[in-house]
């Protein structure tokens, strides 16, 4: 039995010297110590880093300067992603893209509005179907304004082309200085189009020299975002739909302010950029419907003003306008897809969006609600203001866009124009307005 006992013993002894000879031959022969512990990993080959990528932005709607997109969009893709440079490319003109196309230049993403989509990437063809790299990186497009989404998904035929990132803000703005002057009370959330009409009428007036108006609006984009979503044109017949009692009842509803006694309109006040600098800089107009604008702290400087909700038809309570998204579109020339999607994702993000949203630099297109909650917490512009009305509480479905949209709506505000203006009655321009459109649609097919 002791002879059993030593003979294991031997045994062990010997296994156990073979193993540490082993051991240590390993060690020696990597040149790492055996005292490690982590030999095996640390012979494992370093991964690859990532590759350097320059993506190409275009902005397709002229509102970003460099310096901004260098800030807000660059230095935070740069950060979240060391590998990738982002290049801007300003713009500077409508025919950009095709100039960039020409030269072969590199472009990759473009952002612009659903409503110039056409111009900057239908009409080149340079649209790209991103639903497998939806899939592919997991992207939930249920964190999107669903009616935004729907908005692109129509577009293309149920796939999609970008994500929507920024949303166009559609407040009411007011001239509080104005409703103190003449002692009316401020408009409310939820204030329909009949109150609306009942205040223009009482802020319109003239004192010590100035015309006070009540109410201006951007009627183009009134109508291109239209809240009870009549359409324009019919996309399976490429035919305006303008002639019918729909649009009389939206040029009904918006000529009627512009009737009131002391409006005083004349063709130099047909043109947005008058309107609203009669708000903004000569402070004569009390309420201010933009539709799809965010006033700069600038532009706001001088004017005591809030914000209240977009005006609803009193049928359809808390409906505003439809989306008006910013989105980023992915271009089928592009060479570095997948890195593009990532980005394009990212700014798609809470992560991404809630320091700008905070500093009041955007409204986001997503639905968080930490995201309307928090817009303009960081900045002196929104302190005290009504941010709420930033948005409706729920967005009309929005129409189809087709390439023939800008023709109609163009042809819709020159009927809009020549009713204010007293040239023609609404049926008339109306009837003017669609047969405008047609000829120009067929003129359009033809080439």
């Amino acid at each position: 039995m002791a002879k059993l006992k030593k003979q294991v013993w031997g045994v062990i002894l010997a296994t156990t010297a073979v193993l540490l000879t082993t051991a240590c031959g390993s060690g020696a022969g990597s040149g790492t110590s055996a005292t490690d512990g982590n030999s095996k990993q640390a012979q494992l080959p370093e991964q690859t880093p990532p590759k350097p990528v320059e993506l190409v932005f275009y902005d397709g709607g002229g509102d970003w300067p460099a310096e901004r997109f260098q800030k807000e969009i660059a230095e935070p893709i740069k950060k979240k992603f060391p590998h990738i440079t982002p290049s801007f490319v300003p713009y500077t003109n409508g025919k950009k893209v095709q100039e960039m196309l020409t030269a072969g230049q590199q472009l990759d993403i473009i952002f612009s509005s659903t409503g110039l989509v056409y111009n900057n990437v239908l009409q080149y063809d340079l649209q790209y179907d991103i639903t497998p790299l939806i899939q592919k990186y997991k992207y939930d497009l249920n964190q999107i304004e669903p009616m935004a989404v729907d908005q692109l998904k129509q577009l293309a035929n149920g796939g999609m082309y970008g994500l929507p990132v920024f949303m166009s803000p559609a407040p009411l703005y007011y001239n509080k200085d104005i409703f103190n002057k003449f002692g009316v009370a401020y408009p409310k959330d939820g204030i329909t189009w009949d109150e609306l009409y009942t205040l223009a009428k009482q802020l319109t007036r003239e004192e010590g020299g100035v015309q006070y108006r009540g109410f201006f609006a951007s009627v183009s984009h009134l109508a291109r975002l239209n809240q009870q979503s009549f359409r324009t044109v019919d996309p399976a017949t490429n035919k305006a739909t303008l002639d019918n009692d729909n649009w009389k009842s939206f040029l009904n509803n918006i000529v009627r302010f512009y009737e009131i006694p002391g409006y005083k309109m004349d063709a130099n006040l047909t043109f947005v950029t008058n309107k609203r600098n009669k708000f903004i800089q000569e402070k004569s107009v009390a309420m201010w419907l933009p539709v799809s604008t965010q006033h700069t702290a600038q532009e706001l400087a001088d004017l005591n003003w809030d914000i209240a909700s977009f005006p609803v038809d009193k049928q359809k309570p808390g409906v505003g306008p439809q989306p008006y998204p910013n989105a980023f579109w992915l271009t089928k020339i592009s060479k570095q897809k997948d890195e593009a999607f990532q980005v394009i994702a990212y700014l798609a993000s809470e992560s991404f969006q809630l320091p700008g949203v905070k500093r009041g630099e955007f409204v986001s297109a997503l639905k968080s609600e930490t995201l309307r909650k928090s817009f303009g917490q960081e900045s002196d512009l929104y302190k005290g203001k009504n941010v709420k009305a930033m948005l409706p509480a729920e967005f009309a479905p929005a129409v189809p866009i087709t390439r023939f949209n800008s023709i109609a709506e163009s042809n819709l505000l020159t009927a809009f124009n020549d009713t204010i203006l007293g040239k023609k009655d609404i049926n008339t321009a109306l009837r003017s307005a669609e047969e405008a459109t047609n000829k120009k649609i067929q003129e359009e097919l033809a080439k």
